[in-house]
């Protein structure tokens, strides 16, 4: 029996593994399957209950971090002294910002303070 094989050396090396050989020797023909515990509506899913639960936990840290600081920190602080990744510090203090819970301002950098009425 003689086994199909491209004359790119690199096909076979980054085809995925677990496809078929047909889906293999037809590009863009393979289908995306999730990983386990990957699936809508699960922990970590954009728009799951996972998700507004750890948003809401990110919110309560950059809170914390701020009022632990008693001033204003930059954007940049606060992402290395709670250790959660940039993203989610933005999006936490533009959450907060619409709640009127902190204000940001421009210098060289966004300086986040907590307002008058948190406390």
């Amino acid at each position: 029996m003689r086994e199909i094989r491209s004359a790119d050396p690199w096909s076979a090396f980054l085809a995925p593994s677990g496809r078929s050989a047909a889906a293999a020797a037809r590009p863009g023909t393979g289908e995306y399957r999730r990983p386990p515990g990957d699936q809508p509506g699960e922990p970590g899913e954009p728009g799951g209950p996972g998700e507004q639960q750890d948003a809401e936990d990110v919110r309560r840290r950059v809170l914390a971090q701020l009022r632990a600081a008693q001033g204003p920190m930059s954007l940049e602080r606060i992402h290395h002294a709670t250790r959660l990744g940039l993203l989610e510090v933005a999006k936490a203090v533009d959450a907060l910002r619409a709640r009127g819970l902190v204000s940001v301002e421009r210098e060289v950098d966004e300086i986040v303070r907590l307002t008058e009425s948190d406390g």
